[in-house]
């Protein structure tokens, strides 16, 4: 039984982990502002030729595309002064791989939120022993969760450009992200940077959500245990 009942909660930590970290990739990836910001912080107007309206205009719907908002990558946009079509074929090819990515990792956040709100109303109409127990073990989710999250952070300060490769090698099957910045409207509107400094967002806005969930585990074991008399 115990080997049961600690299956379940590694269950119920990997899907709060999901929960957590999706949300806040969903979050920063499609906030206006840091795209607007980014514009300005780096010169974007200079590499592409694109004002700051077109910029956003093509940023919106790249990300209306990812979210499967929209169908396709079809857009036209004024660059160096002309109307021209934004995105080429090897573009558009490896966005439908990143769309598959982002979908799935929708699909991974919504799935575990269900199976976490779930657990939450049954244990609490049902038994809120377990519920209350579950909250109690969550400091060897923020322990482990807290680590995990420094490694990485620390590898991503020692090299970016080396595991941003790596997470391309992972996580694509083919080379189509090898885009050439001399031809590619794509990779000067989003280039290394903008992922590196949007990480760095990622990773903070985890954390807050984290501290969040520590204050939220605090006060309910402390309600739990004087209201439900556990």
């Amino acid at each position: 039984m115990k080997i049961l009942k600690y299956s379940g909660y590694a269950l119920l930590n990997i899907s709060l982990f999901f929960v957590l970290l999706f949300t806040s990739v969903q979050i920063i990836s499609t906030w206006d502002g840091y795209y607007r910001w980014h514009y300005n912080a780096h010169g974007i107007g200079e590499t592409t030729g694109m004002d700051e309206g077109n910029f956003m205009d093509v940023s919106d719907k790249m990300m209306a595309y990812l979210l499967g908002k929209r169908d396709n990558l079809d857009m036209e946009a004024r660059i160096n002064g002309h109307v021209v079509n934004v995105f080429g074929d090897r573009e558009k090819a490896h966005m439908v791989d990143v769309k598959n990515l982002f979908l799935i990792g929708k699909a991974i956040r919504n799935s575990s939120a269900i199976l976490l709100f779930g657990f939450i109303l049954v244990s609490f109409w049902r038994k809120k022993k377990i519920l209350i127990d579950w909250i109690r073990q969550l400091n060897i989710f923020f322990i482990g969760t807290l680590g995990l999250a420094a490694f990485l952070g620390l590898l991503m300060y020692m090299d970016f450009s080396k595991y941003f490769v790596v997470f391309h090698e992972i996580f694509f099957t083919n080379d189509l992200w090898l885009l050439d910045p001399r031809t590619s409207v794509l990779i000067n509107m989003l280039p290394e940077i903008f992922f590196n400094q949007m990480a760095a967002l990622i990773g903070a806005l985890f954390l807050v959500m984290i501290v969040i969930t520590v204050v939220f585990r605090k006060i309910t074991i402390a309600y739990g245990t004087k209201k439900w008399r556990l």
